[in-house]
């Protein structure tokens, strides 16, 4: 972060950020100014509407380069619990609610009530001029990106969490048509005026490395039927999810680290034969666990119980996780489907229970 400093009759005195006083505060900041934002390329970024309805939720900000690619920008405070991972999978959300709109969709659907009767291609010229293509180009050049998913990502936050850098990262590394800008935009007060730095957060870049292809079969290697330890990998799994199941993914994802950080089990992930990814929550010593959790190929959840470890280790939990459940008996593998928060609740007192008894 850069660093500020103050003259006054004792010196030079270092200033420590005073942040601002909510997200709305920040979000119009970035909706008034938005070239005040440091993005790669430095293209200029003409803001469309503020809480756009994208998916099954509503964006903090929509613009667009005048090139015609879109700009989908959300904004967090360090105060709020998502602006650590969750951040990213709404952005992402929000990016699978434009992807594969047609031109007609995204001007006269999604941004209808945002352009007050203008068209789009007024509006963007009204506050680029020269930069914007002809009107042939912006539409061919929207309906590019609107079909492929081609868009600007932006995250702005008061501060990155290192967790976060690493994310956008992998991110970075892993997608070609996504643009992924990582800002940190510090509030300071000289003066009685807010003053603001902005700064665009760059993760480590990894040198990429070909995957090793078998000369025997002609095939890279494989996860199918490994375990691997934590829960990263099932992580990024939910992240590109369809954003209908992506929420209670995120619950799951959020369960399992709590889990996780209060050493109830040793969590890994296993990859199925049919496309499935496994949080495996298990029990030491025996290496087994109360519950499995599945994202299938197509991204549903669901939650697999085993009665014979309930029977084991959670005896007395096992009466509440039943009347938490769609009215699944807790079987040997049987599956659940409507995953509540009741449930989530009570499958994390059953493995504090087999904690206690161990």
């Amino acid at each position: 972060m850069t660093a500020i400093y103050a003259e006054n009759p004792e010196g030079w005195t270092l200033l420590a950020p005073t942040g601002f006083p909510d997200e709305r505060t920040l979000q119009d900041l970035v909706a008034r100014a938005p070239d005040l934002l440091p993005l790669s390329g430095t293209p200029r970024v003409v803001v469309l509407g503020r809480e756009v309805l994208l998916g099954s939720g509503y964006v903090d900000v929509l613009a667009i380069e005048p090139s015609g690619r879109p700009v989908v920008i959300e904004v967090k405070l360090r105060n709020n619990a998502e602006s650590r991972r969750a951040v990213v999978a709404q952005v992402l959300a929000y990016a699978a609610g434009l992807h594969g709109a047609s031109v007609e969709v995204f001007e006269h659907d999604i941004l209808a009530r945002h352009l007050g009767g203008r068209s789009l291609l007024d509006l963007v010229r009204e506050a680029a001029q020269d930069e914007v293509a002809n009107a042939e180009d912006f539409r061919a050049n929207l309906h590019a990106a609107l079909q492929s998913g081609s868009f600007r990502l932006v995250l702005v936050l008061d501060q990155v969490p290192q967790e976060l850098v690493k994310l956008v990262g992998y991110l970075e590394a892993v997608t070609q048509d996504l643009v992924i800008d990582l800002v940190a935009v510090s509030s300071y007060d000289i003066a009685g005026r807010r003053v603001v730095v902005p700064q665009r957060v760059e993760p480590d870049r990894l040198p990429r490395v070909d995957v090793a292809i078998s000369e025997t079969t002609g095939k890279s290697r494989s996860p199918v039927g490994e375990v691997v330890a934590g829960l990263d990998a099932f992580r990024q799994r939910a992240l590109t999810a369809p954003a209908d199941h992506r929420q209670t993914l995120d619950k799951l994802v959020r369960w399992a680290e709590r889990i996780s950080e209060e050493r109830l089990a040793e969590v890994g992930t296993y990859f199925g034969k049919r496309g499935e990814v496994v949080l495996l929550p298990r029990l030491l010593p025996e290496r087994s666990g109360l519950a499995s959790i599945y994202c299938w190929p197509d991204g549903k959840p669901s939650v697999q119980l085993w009665r014979s470890v309930f029977e084991r280790r959670s005896p007395k939990s096992m009466a509440r996780v039943t009347s938490a459940t769609d009215g699944t008996e807790i079987g040997q593998g049987a599956m659940v489907l409507v995953i509540t928060d009741g449930l989530l609740e009570a499958l994390f007192d059953a493995y504090v229970e087999a904690k206690r008894g161990s």
